[in-house]
Protein backbone atom coordinates (compact mmCIF):
# COMPACT_ATOMS: atom_id res chain seq x y z
CA UNK A 1 0.00 0.00 0.00
CA UNK A 2 0.90 3.64 -0.26
CA UNK A 3 2.13 5.62 2.72
CA UNK A 4 -1.37 5.72 4.03
CA UNK A 5 -2.98 8.85 5.44
CA UNK A 6 -4.15 8.56 9.05
CA UNK A 7 -7.29 6.39 9.23
CA UNK A 8 -10.76 7.83 9.06
CA UNK A 9 -12.12 8.35 12.55
CA UNK A 10 -15.71 7.77 13.55
CA UNK A 11 -17.38 11.12 14.10
CA UNK A 12 -19.37 11.68 17.30
CA UNK A 13 -23.11 12.02 16.65
CA UNK A 14 -23.26 15.73 17.49
CA UNK A 15 -20.26 16.51 15.32
CA UNK A 16 -21.74 14.53 12.43
CA UNK A 17 -25.05 16.37 12.71
CA UNK A 18 -23.26 19.72 12.81
CA UNK A 19 -21.25 18.71 9.76
CA UNK A 20 -24.37 17.77 7.83
CA UNK A 21 -26.03 21.10 8.68
CA UNK A 22 -22.90 23.03 7.71
CA UNK A 23 -22.59 21.18 4.42
CA UNK A 24 -26.24 21.77 3.60
CA UNK A 25 -25.85 25.51 4.09
CA UNK A 26 -22.44 25.90 2.44
CA UNK A 27 -22.45 23.33 -0.34
CA UNK A 28 -19.62 24.77 -2.37
CA UNK A 29 -17.40 24.97 0.69
CA UNK A 30 -17.95 21.45 1.99
CA UNK A 31 -19.50 19.52 -0.87
CA UNK A 32 -22.09 19.82 -3.59
CA UNK A 33 -21.67 20.91 -7.16
CA UNK A 34 -19.74 24.01 -8.00
CA UNK A 35 -21.47 24.63 -11.36
CA UNK A 36 -19.85 25.30 -14.73
CA UNK A 37 -17.20 27.75 -13.50
CA UNK A 38 -16.43 26.13 -10.15
CA UNK A 39 -15.47 22.59 -9.21
CA UNK A 40 -15.30 21.13 -5.71
CA UNK A 41 -12.68 18.63 -4.54
CA UNK A 42 -12.64 16.73 -1.24
CA UNK A 43 -9.43 15.12 -0.06
CA UNK A 44 -7.39 14.09 2.96
CA UNK A 45 -4.27 16.06 2.11
CA UNK A 46 -2.99 18.71 4.47
CA UNK A 47 0.46 20.24 4.92
CA UNK A 48 3.07 19.54 2.23
CA UNK A 49 0.78 17.25 0.23
CA UNK A 50 -1.95 19.88 0.17
CA UNK A 51 0.62 22.42 -1.02
CA UNK A 52 1.74 20.12 -3.84
CA UNK A 53 -1.84 19.36 -4.90
CA UNK A 54 -2.64 23.06 -4.69
CA UNK A 55 0.11 23.77 -7.22
CA UNK A 56 -1.55 21.30 -9.62
CA UNK A 57 -4.93 22.95 -9.10
CA UNK A 58 -3.46 26.43 -9.60
CA UNK A 59 -2.25 25.39 -13.04
CA UNK A 60 -5.74 24.21 -13.92
CA UNK A 61 -7.27 27.51 -12.74
CA UNK A 62 -4.81 29.52 -14.82
CA UNK A 63 -5.47 27.45 -17.93
CA UNK A 64 -9.26 27.28 -17.71
CA UNK A 65 -10.45 30.17 -15.54
CA UNK A 66 -12.43 27.63 -13.51
CA UNK A 67 -12.27 28.10 -9.74
CA UNK A 68 -11.36 25.03 -7.67
CA UNK A 69 -12.63 24.79 -4.09
CA UNK A 70 -10.59 22.19 -2.22
CA UNK A 71 -11.56 20.88 1.23
CA UNK A 72 -8.74 19.02 2.97
CA UNK A 73 -9.48 16.99 6.09
CA UNK A 74 -8.07 13.85 7.67
CA UNK A 75 -11.70 12.73 8.06
CA UNK A 76 -12.29 12.86 4.29
CA UNK A 77 -13.68 9.32 4.15
CA UNK A 78 -16.30 10.03 6.82
CA UNK A 79 -17.11 13.44 5.34
CA UNK A 80 -17.66 11.91 1.90
CA UNK A 81 -20.01 9.27 3.35
CA UNK A 82 -21.97 12.01 5.12
CA UNK A 83 -22.28 14.15 1.99
CA UNK A 84 -23.40 11.19 -0.12
CA UNK A 85 -26.03 10.35 2.49
CA UNK A 86 -27.21 13.96 2.48
CA UNK A 87 -27.41 14.01 -1.33
CA UNK A 88 -24.76 16.70 -1.77
CA UNK A 89 -21.46 15.00 -2.66
CA UNK A 90 -18.49 17.00 -3.93
CA UNK A 91 -17.91 17.11 -7.67
CA UNK A 92 -14.74 15.07 -7.18
CA UNK A 93 -12.99 13.39 -4.25
CA UNK A 94 -9.62 11.81 -3.55
CA UNK A 95 -10.21 8.19 -2.54
CA UNK A 96 -8.18 6.26 -0.01
CA UNK A 97 -7.92 3.06 -2.03
CA UNK A 98 -9.09 1.10 -5.04
CA UNK A 99 -11.51 -0.90 -2.93
CA UNK A 100 -13.46 2.26 -2.14
CA UNK A 101 -13.48 3.27 -5.80
CA UNK A 102 -14.92 -0.11 -6.79
CA UNK A 103 -17.58 0.03 -4.09
CA UNK A 104 -18.69 3.55 -5.09
CA UNK A 105 -18.74 2.57 -8.76
CA UNK A 106 -20.89 -0.50 -8.10
CA UNK A 107 -23.33 1.58 -6.02
CA UNK A 108 -23.74 4.13 -8.81
CA UNK A 109 -22.16 7.03 -6.91
CA UNK A 110 -19.25 7.46 -9.32
CA UNK A 111 -19.34 8.51 -12.97
CA UNK A 112 -17.00 6.94 -15.55
CA UNK A 113 -14.06 9.18 -16.42
CA UNK A 114 -13.71 8.00 -20.02
CA UNK A 115 -10.46 8.80 -21.81
CA UNK A 116 -9.15 10.87 -18.87
CA UNK A 117 -7.79 7.58 -17.52
CA UNK A 118 -5.33 6.16 -20.04
CA UNK A 119 -2.81 3.35 -20.38
CA UNK A 120 -1.85 1.54 -17.20
CA UNK A 121 -4.08 3.78 -15.10
CA UNK A 122 -7.16 2.89 -17.14
CA UNK A 123 -6.58 -0.82 -16.57
CA UNK A 124 -5.99 -0.31 -12.85
CA UNK A 125 -9.08 1.86 -12.25
CA UNK A 126 -11.55 -0.14 -14.34
CA UNK A 127 -14.47 -1.33 -12.24
CA UNK A 128 -17.99 -2.70 -12.62
CA UNK A 129 -20.75 -0.08 -12.59
CA UNK A 130 -24.32 -0.65 -11.41
CA UNK A 131 -25.20 -2.07 -14.84
CA UNK A 132 -22.33 -4.57 -14.64
CA UNK A 133 -20.40 -2.82 -17.41
CA UNK A 134 -16.69 -2.31 -16.75
CA UNK A 135 -15.21 1.16 -17.34
CA UNK A 136 -12.48 3.37 -15.85
CA UNK A 137 -14.04 5.09 -12.85
CA UNK A 138 -11.07 7.09 -11.61
CA UNK A 139 -7.65 8.51 -12.28
CA UNK A 140 -4.35 7.92 -10.49
CA UNK A 141 -3.18 11.31 -9.25
CA UNK A 142 0.16 10.00 -8.06
CA UNK A 143 1.70 6.61 -7.45
CA UNK A 144 4.21 5.06 -5.10
CA UNK A 145 6.35 2.10 -6.15
CA UNK A 146 6.15 -0.77 -3.68
CA UNK A 147 8.42 -3.55 -4.96
CA UNK A 148 11.70 -2.23 -3.53
CA UNK A 149 14.34 -3.59 -1.16
CA UNK A 150 16.57 -1.02 0.55
CA UNK A 151 20.03 -1.51 2.02
CA UNK A 152 23.10 0.42 3.20
CA UNK A 153 25.89 -0.60 0.78
CA UNK A 154 28.78 0.02 3.19
CA UNK A 155 27.40 -2.44 5.74
CA UNK A 156 27.16 -5.47 3.42
CA UNK A 157 29.77 -8.22 3.04
CA UNK A 158 32.08 -7.89 0.07
CA UNK A 159 30.46 -8.63 -3.29
CA UNK A 160 26.89 -8.84 -2.00
CA UNK A 161 25.89 -5.37 -3.17
CA UNK A 162 26.98 -6.26 -6.70
CA UNK A 163 25.11 -9.58 -6.49
CA UNK A 164 21.95 -7.75 -5.49
CA UNK A 165 22.10 -5.73 -8.70
CA UNK A 166 22.32 -8.85 -10.88
CA UNK A 167 19.09 -9.02 -12.97
CA UNK A 168 19.12 -12.82 -12.69
CA UNK A 169 18.80 -12.66 -8.88
CA UNK A 170 15.86 -14.72 -7.60
CA UNK A 171 14.01 -14.55 -4.32
CA UNK A 172 15.52 -17.90 -3.32
CA UNK A 173 19.01 -16.49 -3.98
CA UNK A 174 18.29 -13.46 -1.83
CA UNK A 175 16.62 -15.45 0.95
CA UNK A 176 19.70 -17.70 1.13
CA UNK A 177 22.17 -14.78 1.19
CA UNK A 178 20.47 -12.45 3.67
CA UNK A 179 20.77 -14.57 6.86
CA UNK A 180 24.57 -14.60 6.52
CA UNK A 181 24.79 -10.82 6.81
CA UNK A 182 23.62 -10.49 10.45
CA UNK A 183 21.85 -12.32 13.25
CA UNK A 184 18.69 -10.27 12.54
CA UNK A 185 19.13 -8.95 8.99
CA UNK A 186 15.61 -7.76 8.19
CA UNK A 187 14.32 -4.35 9.25
CA UNK A 188 10.59 -4.62 9.90
CA UNK A 189 8.00 -2.50 11.66
CA UNK A 190 4.27 -3.21 11.50
CA UNK A 191 2.91 -0.40 13.68
CA UNK A 192 0.76 2.35 12.14
CA UNK A 193 -1.95 3.23 14.69
CA UNK A 194 -5.27 1.60 13.73
CA UNK A 195 -3.90 0.51 10.36
CA UNK A 196 -1.05 -1.52 11.83
CA UNK A 197 -0.14 -4.58 9.82
CA UNK A 198 -0.07 -3.15 6.30
CA UNK A 199 3.74 -3.38 5.93
CA UNK A 200 3.26 -7.14 6.34
CA UNK A 201 0.47 -7.25 3.75
CA UNK A 202 2.87 -5.45 1.37
CA UNK A 203 5.45 -8.18 1.98
CA UNK A 204 2.99 -11.01 1.29
CA UNK A 205 1.64 -9.27 -1.82
CA UNK A 206 5.11 -8.80 -3.32
CA UNK A 207 6.05 -12.39 -2.53
CA UNK A 208 2.91 -13.78 -4.16
CA UNK A 209 3.17 -11.50 -7.19
CA UNK A 210 6.84 -12.25 -7.87
CA UNK A 211 6.87 -15.94 -6.97
CA UNK A 212 3.58 -16.99 -8.59
CA UNK A 213 2.92 -14.33 -11.24
CA UNK A 214 0.21 -11.79 -12.05
CA UNK A 215 -2.48 -14.32 -13.02
CA UNK A 216 -2.36 -15.95 -9.59
CA UNK A 217 -2.20 -12.52 -7.94
CA UNK A 218 -5.26 -11.31 -9.85
CA UNK A 219 -7.23 -14.41 -8.93
CA UNK A 220 -6.38 -13.89 -5.26
CA UNK A 221 -7.21 -10.17 -5.24
CA UNK A 222 -10.57 -10.82 -6.92
CA UNK A 223 -11.54 -13.50 -4.40
CA UNK A 224 -11.31 -16.38 -6.87
CA UNK A 225 -8.22 -17.99 -5.30
CA UNK A 226 -8.43 -19.41 -1.80
CA UNK A 227 -6.17 -18.12 0.96
CA UNK A 228 -5.39 -21.76 1.69
CA UNK A 229 -4.04 -22.35 -1.83
CA UNK A 230 -0.40 -23.52 -2.10
CA UNK A 231 0.67 -20.27 -3.76
CA UNK A 232 -0.76 -18.02 -1.06
CA UNK A 233 0.45 -20.32 1.70
CA UNK A 234 3.99 -20.18 0.34
CA UNK A 235 3.97 -16.37 0.33
CA UNK A 236 2.89 -16.37 3.99
CA UNK A 237 5.56 -18.90 4.96
CA UNK A 238 8.28 -16.86 3.24
CA UNK A 239 7.04 -13.82 5.15
CA UNK A 240 7.20 -15.89 8.33
CA UNK A 241 10.90 -16.55 7.66
CA UNK A 242 11.45 -12.78 7.35
CA UNK A 243 9.66 -12.22 10.67
CA UNK A 244 11.84 -14.78 12.42
CA UNK A 245 14.96 -13.02 11.10
CA UNK A 246 13.73 -9.50 11.85
CA UNK A 247 15.49 -7.01 14.10
CA UNK A 248 13.65 -6.61 17.38
CA UNK A 249 12.01 -10.03 17.36
CA UNK A 250 8.30 -10.76 17.13
CA UNK A 251 7.32 -8.37 19.90
CA UNK A 252 9.56 -5.60 18.61
CA UNK A 253 8.21 -5.53 15.08
CA UNK A 254 4.64 -5.22 16.37
CA UNK A 255 5.58 -2.05 18.26
CA UNK A 256 7.98 -0.50 15.74
CA UNK A 257 6.60 2.12 13.36
CA UNK A 258 6.97 1.38 9.65
CA UNK A 259 8.89 4.61 9.08
CA UNK A 260 11.39 3.94 11.87
CA UNK A 261 12.16 0.28 11.16
CA UNK A 262 14.88 1.04 8.58
CA UNK A 263 16.77 3.39 10.89
CA UNK A 264 18.59 0.31 12.19
CA UNK A 265 20.56 0.16 8.94
CA UNK A 266 22.32 3.40 9.90
CA UNK A 267 23.21 2.51 13.49
CA UNK A 268 26.75 1.67 14.59
CA UNK A 269 26.85 -1.28 14.53
CA UNK A 270 23.87 -1.79 12.19
CA UNK A 271 20.82 -3.30 13.82
CA UNK A 272 19.50 -4.68 10.51
CA UNK A 273 20.63 -4.76 6.86
CA UNK A 274 17.59 -4.84 4.56
CA UNK A 275 14.25 -3.03 4.50
CA UNK A 276 11.26 -3.79 2.27
CA UNK A 277 9.50 -0.48 1.71
CA UNK A 278 7.98 1.72 -0.97
CA UNK A 279 9.38 4.73 -2.80
CA UNK A 280 8.19 7.00 0.02
CA UNK A 281 10.73 5.64 2.52
CA UNK A 282 13.73 7.95 1.79
CA UNK A 283 11.88 10.76 3.56
CA UNK A 284 11.80 8.60 6.71
CA UNK A 285 15.44 7.52 6.36
CA UNK A 286 16.44 11.18 6.25
CA UNK A 287 15.16 11.50 9.84
CA UNK A 288 17.66 8.91 11.13
CA UNK A 289 20.80 9.97 12.96
CA UNK A 290 23.32 11.48 10.57
CA UNK A 291 20.64 12.40 8.00
CA UNK A 292 21.43 9.57 5.55
CA UNK A 293 21.37 10.52 1.88
CA UNK A 294 20.02 8.41 -1.02
CA UNK A 295 22.66 6.92 -3.27
CA UNK A 296 25.41 7.55 -0.74
CA UNK A 297 24.18 6.00 2.51
CA UNK A 298 21.38 3.81 1.18
CA UNK A 299 20.22 2.36 -2.11
CA UNK A 300 17.59 -0.02 -3.46
CA UNK A 301 17.14 -3.00 -5.74
CA UNK A 302 13.88 -4.20 -7.31
CA UNK A 303 12.11 -7.10 -5.66
CA UNK A 304 13.61 -10.17 -7.39
CA UNK A 305 11.85 -11.83 -10.29
CA UNK A 306 9.46 -11.50 -13.21
CA UNK A 307 9.90 -7.80 -14.17
CA UNK A 308 6.74 -7.01 -12.22
CA UNK A 309 6.03 -3.96 -10.05
CA UNK A 310 3.40 -3.43 -7.38
CA UNK A 311 2.25 0.14 -6.80
CA UNK A 312 0.05 2.09 -4.45
CA UNK A 313 -1.66 5.27 -5.47
CA UNK A 314 -3.93 8.17 -4.66
CA UNK A 315 -7.08 8.04 -6.77
CA UNK A 316 -9.64 10.66 -7.72
CA UNK A 317 -13.24 9.88 -8.62
CA UNK A 318 -15.99 12.02 -10.13
CA UNK A 319 -19.21 12.09 -8.10
CA UNK A 320 -20.95 14.79 -10.19
CA UNK A 321 -20.76 14.75 -13.96
CA UNK A 322 -20.34 18.47 -14.69
CA UNK A 323 -18.34 20.13 -17.48
CA UNK A 324 -16.00 21.69 -14.93
CA UNK A 325 -15.43 18.36 -13.18
CA UNK A 326 -14.67 16.62 -16.47
CA UNK A 327 -12.16 19.32 -17.42
CA UNK A 328 -10.43 19.00 -14.06
CA UNK A 329 -10.22 15.19 -14.24
CA UNK A 330 -8.75 15.39 -17.74
CA UNK A 331 -6.24 18.06 -16.71
CA UNK A 332 -4.94 16.23 -13.63
CA UNK A 333 -3.63 13.33 -15.72
CA UNK A 334 -1.94 15.62 -18.26
CA UNK A 335 1.82 15.89 -18.52
CA UNK A 336 1.75 19.48 -17.26
CA UNK A 337 -0.19 18.63 -14.12
CA UNK A 338 1.74 15.48 -13.34
CA UNK A 339 5.07 17.25 -13.65
CA UNK A 340 3.98 19.76 -11.03
CA UNK A 341 3.98 17.04 -8.39
CA UNK A 342 6.65 14.55 -9.44
CA UNK A 343 9.30 17.23 -10.04
CA UNK A 344 9.02 18.47 -6.45
CA UNK A 345 12.14 17.28 -4.64
CA UNK A 346 11.31 14.88 -1.82
CA UNK A 347 7.67 14.42 -2.84
CA UNK A 348 8.05 10.67 -3.39
CA UNK A 349 5.40 10.95 -6.11
CA UNK A 350 5.57 8.97 -9.36
CA UNK A 351 3.43 9.33 -12.45
CA UNK A 352 1.77 6.73 -14.64
CA UNK A 353 1.86 9.23 -17.52
CA UNK A 354 4.44 7.74 -19.89
CA UNK A 355 5.09 11.18 -21.44
CA UNK A 356 7.22 12.02 -18.39
CA UNK A 357 10.59 10.27 -18.86
CA UNK A 358 12.54 8.97 -15.85
CA UNK A 359 15.33 11.51 -16.47
CA UNK A 360 12.94 14.31 -15.51
CA UNK A 361 12.67 13.16 -11.90
CA UNK A 362 14.74 15.02 -9.28
CA UNK A 363 17.74 12.93 -8.20
CA UNK A 364 19.40 9.68 -9.20
CA UNK A 365 17.40 7.35 -6.93
CA UNK A 366 13.98 8.74 -8.01
CA UNK A 367 15.09 8.50 -11.65
CA UNK A 368 15.97 4.84 -11.27
CA UNK A 369 12.69 4.10 -9.49
CA UNK A 370 10.81 5.88 -12.28
CA UNK A 371 12.77 3.83 -14.80
CA UNK A 372 11.79 0.63 -13.01
CA UNK A 373 8.12 1.64 -13.21
CA UNK A 374 8.36 2.72 -16.84
CA UNK A 375 10.12 -0.49 -17.88
CA UNK A 376 8.00 -2.96 -15.94
CA UNK A 377 6.39 -5.71 -17.99
CA UNK A 378 3.51 -5.91 -15.52
CA UNK A 379 2.13 -3.36 -13.04
CA UNK A 380 -0.35 -4.32 -10.35
CA UNK A 381 -2.12 -2.26 -7.69
CA UNK A 382 -1.63 -2.97 -4.00
CA UNK A 383 -3.76 -6.03 -3.21
CA UNK A 384 -5.13 -5.03 0.17
CA UNK A 385 -6.03 -1.60 -1.21
CA UNK A 386 -7.91 -3.36 -4.02
CA UNK A 387 -9.90 -5.75 -1.85
CA UNK A 388 -13.26 -4.96 -0.24
CA UNK A 389 -12.72 -3.17 3.06
CA UNK A 390 -13.86 -6.11 5.21
CA UNK A 391 -11.37 -8.44 3.49
CA UNK A 392 -8.56 -5.90 3.74
CA UNK A 393 -9.22 -5.40 7.45
CA UNK A 394 -9.15 -9.15 8.06
CA UNK A 395 -5.86 -9.38 6.11
CA UNK A 396 -4.26 -6.69 8.29
CA UNK A 397 -5.42 -8.38 11.48
CA UNK A 398 -4.19 -11.78 10.28
CA UNK A 399 -0.72 -10.37 9.59
CA UNK A 400 -0.46 -9.08 13.16
CA UNK A 401 -1.68 -12.42 14.55
CA UNK A 402 0.81 -14.39 12.45
CA UNK A 403 3.73 -12.04 13.15
CA UNK A 404 3.26 -12.56 16.89
CA UNK A 405 4.10 -16.25 16.40
CA UNK A 406 4.88 -17.30 12.80
CA UNK A 407 4.52 -21.04 13.32
CA UNK A 408 3.25 -23.33 10.55
CA UNK A 409 0.65 -24.94 12.79
CA UNK A 410 -0.92 -21.53 13.47
CA UNK A 411 -0.84 -20.54 9.80
CA UNK A 412 -3.43 -23.15 8.83
CA UNK A 413 -6.01 -21.67 11.21
CA UNK A 414 -5.23 -18.10 10.12
CA UNK A 415 -5.64 -18.86 6.41
CA UNK A 416 -8.80 -20.89 7.02
CA UNK A 417 -10.30 -17.93 8.89
CA UNK A 418 -9.40 -15.60 6.01
CA UNK A 419 -11.11 -17.97 3.59
CA UNK A 420 -14.30 -17.76 5.65
CA UNK A 421 -14.25 -13.99 5.20
CA UNK A 422 -13.57 -14.39 1.47
CA UNK A 423 -16.56 -16.66 0.96
CA UNK A 424 -18.94 -14.18 2.58
CA UNK A 425 -17.58 -11.04 0.89
CA UNK A 426 -18.70 -9.52 -2.41
CA UNK A 427 -15.69 -8.89 -4.67
CA UNK A 428 -15.46 -6.81 -7.83
CA UNK A 429 -15.82 -9.32 -10.66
Amino acid sequence: MTVRPPPARTLPARALCALVVLCASLLTACGGSGGDRTVTVLGSWTGAEREAFGAMLAGFERETGIDVKYTGTRDARAVLASELHDGHPPDTAVLANLGDLRAYAADGHLHPVGSASRGIAAALTTAAGPDGGRRPYGIVLKASVKSLLWYAPDTLPGGLAERLRDPSLTWDDLAAAVPGTADAPWCLGLEDTSQSGWPGTDWIEDLLLHLSGPEVYDAWVSGRLAWTSPEVRRAWREFGAVVRDAHGGNGGILLTGYGEAGHGMFADPPGCRFDHAGSFIPAFYAQAEGSPEPGRDFDFVPFPGRGTVEIGGDLLGMFRDTPAARRLVAYLTSEEAQRTWVERAGSGAYSLNRDIPPDDYPGDVPRRIAGLLAGAETVRFDASDSMPSVMAAAFNHAVLEYAADPADERLDAILTALDKVRRTTDFDA
